[in-house]
């Protein structure tokens, strides 16, 4: 099933991103580096390998990160909480105050001095929120708007496939991905907390059309039906010309 609806609300102070309606497989094609190591900063027992230094259990070696992603994908909970390491000798030079900050972190969904440690060289923290809410800080956002991209071109295909599917059966249509720096143009609204609505999709003489709408952190109606007055704009698909634009309708 096509995701109805993605939320971002970015933080370009923090490099945090809140969110919802991204998918793990997304995350893994966004990823330009395979993680090598996490630290599971709220797991069960039974999952990964207890480290006596930190209290957390972790995961080391990219087969099995990418077993527990592709396990963890099929669970929404509040419990996938992790953040990804280089080396296990340096991870174990961490300092019991920035160890407890790492459970500040767990527990209360921020953090308390940079979340990037020179110690574990980390790229990310995830943290999954209730309501399937997902929370990242990403060392380099261009991380982000690779994964951006990526589900806006897929929740796209998928839309404008169910709707073709309805009526006869066609071939597949595929649509260019939309570039990273579309992505990137949409920073202003990104920073205020918008929705991009796919089962809203419009297609008017072969240009499709995604309606954002300004949601700012109303985190309780994102998945409900927007009034026509927090329309910001329709982000349009080209199928004739393979391009990608933004239509605005009011400013922020």
């Amino acid at each position: 099933m096509p995701s109805e609806t993605t939320y971002v609300h970015l933080d370009t102070i923090t490099n945090a991103v809140l969110s919802k309606g991204f998918t793990m497989n997304e995350y893994k094609d966004a990823v330009k580096r395979p993680i090598k190591n996490i630290l599971l900063l709220n797991a069960p027992k039974g999952v990964g390998e207890y480290d006596p230094h930190t209290g957390f259990r972790m995961i080391r070696g990219i087969a099995r990160i990418q077993e527990y992603f592709e396990r963890s994908q099929h669970v929404i909970d509040d419990s996938s909480k992790w953040i990804d390491f280089e080396s296990v000798e340096l991870m174990r030079q961490l300092t019991p105050v920035e160890i407890s900050e790492l459970l500040y972190i767990a527990h209360a969904y921020t953090h308390l001095h940079s979340p990037f440690y020179y110690k574990l060289q980390n790229n990310y923290i995830h943290l999954t929120l209730p309501e399937a809410m997902t929370k990242v800080y990403y060392r380099n956002l261009d991380q982000f708007y690779s994964l951006l991209s990526i589900n806006i071109t897929t929740n796209m295909e998928k839309k404008i496939n169910d709707k073709r599917n309805k009526f006869i059966f066609k071939k597949t249509k595929m649509i260019t991905r939309i570039p990273v720096s579309e992505v990137k143009d949409l920073l202003p609204l990104l920073k205020e907390g918008v929705v991009f609505s796919f089962k809203k999709l419009k297609i008017k003489q072969e240009i499709y059309e995604i309606p954002i709408y300004l949601a700012e952190d109303r985190l309780k109606f994102v998945d409900r039906d927007f009034p026509e007055k927090d329309l910001l704009g329709n982000l349009c698909f080209d199928e004739k010309n393979q391009n990608w634009f933004f239509k605005e309708e009011r400013s922020l």
